[in-house]
């Protein structure tokens, strides 16, 4: 039965509102709205690692801090929620599946570790979520036509594992090299982009050996390695495992030198160490955080007490991974404030990589044309056979 010419208008009128009405609830942009943004971490604030993660964490949450006590960014305040995986892969692909899924989450920043971004990569990928600042060097993080959702700040390993190997072979006239490396993502990166370094000079790796992370097997891999003579062992590993390695090398009586990249706490290790450290040679991607003249650092020092009179707990935290964590508090800001108009992922991405240089206190974070790596800056640290 057809309806009267009035009702049927007034129903029409009625279906073509609620149209208007669903798409734009359905297109609020996650994460954002009038008063705030919202982002995710998820990294090892438990076990083995919890002390990297947690110091990143505070890192970023000092620069939120410090921003927020100014007003957040354009009247927006900045919000940080956490979920542990302890640095365990599983538990960081549910994690992200969770923050995929999650309407109150712009962006997932500080992921801690290759194996967690491994898994957590392509699930963020494929819900459009922006992975910023990643613990990790790993090359295939770099590969922006396979995650071009993922933004890197810290310098690659393939680059931290050519200097390391240069000055190895030139400085120290190292010609026998080995690996001891992590069973995972971790170690099979790192150990591809060793075996590049070396083949540079034409040397191969002549004893390799792996370990497993859970396991705690390190010392098993020196026997692996002790016949190959060798001049420089290159790890690929975390701290506790490096410790490990170093002490059971030493009171074995081997005098070959080490090799460790950035992802390693240089001073966790002289410290804890039972036996002599040098020699070593250690990586670095940031200024040195005990620079009291590095106006990054400084700035970095005044905002992270500010947030530990906030929060008390993190109090004894001023390290290289909390500095970093600032590092990336302070790029998320940056990218924001450049932004025109309300955040968007797609807009916050394209900002990112595409809008040109960032200047963070003298410290520049820049894009090459296409790629998603901002740094590529390494320095050395050179330990001598005294403790």
């Amino acid at each position: 039965m057809a309806l009267p010419s009035r009702l049927g208008g007034t129903i029409l009128t009625l279906l073509l509102l609620c149209a208007e009405a669903v798409p734009a609830a359905e297109t609020k942009e996650p994460g954002v709205t009038g008063d705030r943004i919202a982002f995710a971490q998820s990294g090892c604030f438990s076990g083995a690692c919890r002390t990297a993660g947690l110091r990143y964490h505070a890192g970023i949450r000092a620069a939120f801090h410090e921003r927020n006590l100014k007003g957040g960014v354009r009247g927006r305040m900045l919000r940080l929620t956490r979920r542990d995986d302890a640095y365990d892969p599983n538990t960081a692909a549910a994690n992200a599946e969770r923050f995929a899924a999650d309407r109150d989450v712009f962006a997932v920043i500080g992921g801690v570790g290759t194996p967690p971004a491994l898994r957590m990569a392509p699930i963020l990928r494929r819900a459009g979520v922006p992975f910023v600042g990643i613990l990790s060097g790993a090359g295939f993080l770099r590969d922006r036509a396979r995650f071009p959702n993922v933004v890197n700040l810290r310098t690659g390993y393939a680059e931290e594992a050519r200097k390391l190997v240069a000055h190895m072979h030139d400085r120290r006239g190292a010609r026998r090299f080995g690996v001891i490396y992590q069973d995972d993502a971790l170690g099979y990166s790192v150990l591809a982009d060793y075996r590049k370094a070396l083949k540079t000079y034409g040397l191969p790796i002549l004893a390799k050996a792996s370990y497993s992370w859970h396991s705690h097997s390190v010392h098993s891999t020196l026997f692996v390695l002790e016949k190959a003579d060798l001049d420089v062992v290159l790890m690929a590993a975390t701290t506790s495992s490096v410790i490990d390695a170093i002490d059971a090398a030493r009171s074995f009586g081997h005098n070959f030198a080490f090799g460790v990249l950035s992802i390693v706490d240089l001073d966790r290790i002289a410290g804890r160490l039972k036996h002599r450290f040098g020699p070593a040679v250690g990586t670095r991607v940031l200024p040195d955080v005990r620079d009291a003249d590095n106006a990054l650092v400084k700035r970095f020092r005044s905002a992270l007490a500010a947030w530990q009179a906030a929060a008390p707990e993190v109090a004894g935290t001023a390290d290289a991974s909390s500095l970093e964590g600032y590092m990336l508090g302070r790029f998320v800001i940056a990218v924001l404030e450049r932004m025109p108009g309300a955040p968007n992922r797609e807009g916050f991405l394209e900002t990112a990589l595409e809008s040109g240089p960032f200047l963070i206190d003298g410290w520049e974070i820049a894009f090459a044309d296409g790629g998603n790596a901002g740094s590529d800056r390494v320095r050395l640290v050179e330990f001598a056979r005294q403790r």
